[in-house]
């Protein structure tokens, strides 16, 4: 009996501890936005993308969807973005690889992303977006 009842607390003890790894969800919904947005920049969905960006940025950001037309990101490697003790922002660096169709030269591309959670506990990131830089290392080698 008291074997069982401390094989009983022991699981229980071990569920409580996984469930407050990341209690407020932060850390979850920062990487579930992270990836989707990374995604979409990857498959050229520069629209759907558009939902994770930050509102004062957003004309901007839509303005390169037609220079961006031209370009096809083969892959996109990236760590797990780390909160800031705040856990309010998070940066992650993503490494983009990339050719433009009238090119054909691969490139490799670095951007910073850089996140802030809006809406209090609604955990919702935003991205400040350096598609820029994307569209800018073909250009460069265009001219």
């Amino acid at each position: 009996m008291y074997r069982n009842a401390l094989i009983v607390a022991l699981l229980a003890s071990l569920g409580c501890a996984s469930s407050f790894v990341d209690p407020t969800g932060r850390q979850n919904s920062l990487d579930t936005s992270q990836r989707e947005y990374t995604n979409f920049i990857r498959w050229g969905e520069i629209k759907r993308a558009a939902v994770y960006v930050e509102p004062e940025y957003v004309e901007e950001f839509l303005s390169y969807a037609p220079l961006f037309e031209d370009i096809r990101i083969t892959d996109a490697d990236f760590d797990q973005p780390g909160l800031d003790p705040s856990q309010d922002t998070a940066a992650v660096e993503i490494t983009y690889y990339a050719y433009s169709l009238t090119g054909m030269q691969e490139k490799r591309i670095v951007e910073t992303q850089n996140w802030t959670r809006h809406d209090g506990v609604k955990n919702r990131w935003l991205v400040r977006p350096e598609i820029a830089a994307i569209v800018e290392a073909f250009q460069a080698s265009a001219n």
